[in-house]
């Protein structure tokens, strides 16, 4: 795996990924529902929008590019991807564990993989005030619920994506939390996996205008941000980690 620290994004790249999504008109170009590729570090991206999806019953637009970005930042860092490969009548971030099966392929691999944090990719509209909004299962005894016993987590997404956004020549550079999309309903992925696995788990509402080839200054700002997050989160002890704060 190179050093991906000093290496610009390339965004053309990230096109390149994208297209087994974009393809049909965004239906995806899969032949499985969803896909998971095994990394090298104990860290996990998911992307279950990457592709159109149904909720309760109506037909939902894709993330774009949340697939093509989580495809790129596995080839920068190693880190292992599940992501929706082809359209179903099903929302894995909505629907029940027994529906579709990603949330259940999901939790079988975090089982048997040393995966510390799952990092759940999503898009936000183009209008909200928010660059990127972090959602972590709010319960009334525990603000965090969704990061277990590694509270630190959202701090230092919050803080590294807060310095690449600083130069951007837009107004929406904050990092919310827990404000619209919080990751509060039991079968959203962030909930359910950190409920049923040792893995911690953050959801990530990514503003439409961090995904788009054409504002590449904010694109490549977000992926260098998400791969300095992946890189350092690599680099820690989290065994030791939660010794200290259980």
């Amino acid at each position: 795996m190179p050093n991906s620290e000093n290496m610009e994004v390339d965004c053309k790249r990230i096109e390149e990924l994208e297209k087994v999504f974009s393809a049909n008109h965004y239906n995806g170009s899969g032949n499985t529902a969803f896909r998971i590729e095994e990394g090298s570090v104990p860290i996990m991206l998911s992307a279950p929008h990457a592709v159109n999806h149904f909720r309760d019953g109506k037909l939902k637009a894709a993330d774009c590019y949340t697939g093509g970005i989580a495809r790129y930042l596995r080839e920068l860092t190693g880190c292992s991807i599940i992501y929706s490969a082809s359209f179903t009548e099903t929302d894995p971030n909505y629907d029940s564990p027994e529906d579709g099966g990603y949330k259940e392929s999901l939790k079988a691999y975090l089982k048997t993989h040393p995966v510390y944090l799952l990092m759940d990719l999503h898009g936000a509209a183009r209008e909200r005030e928010f660059a990127v909004e972090m959602g972590t299962a709010p319960r009334k005894r525990k603000e965090d619920a969704s990061l277990l016993q590694y509270p630190f987590v959202d701090d230092v997404i919050k803080a590294i994506l807060e310095e690449k956004f600083l130069s951007l020549n837009t107004e929406k550079k904050n990092i919310s939390k827990n404000v619209f999309f919080a990751a509060k309903n039991q079968n959203t992925i962030a909930n359910y996996i950190s409920a049923h696995t040792n893995t911690a788990c953050i959801q990530l509402e990514i503003n439409r205008e961090y995904r788009e080839t054409e504002h590449s200054l904010a694109m490549q700002s977000l992926v260098e941000g998400l791969r300095d997050c992946i890189s350092y989160f690599s680099t820690l002890d989290w065994d030791k980690l939660r010794r200290t704060f259980e």
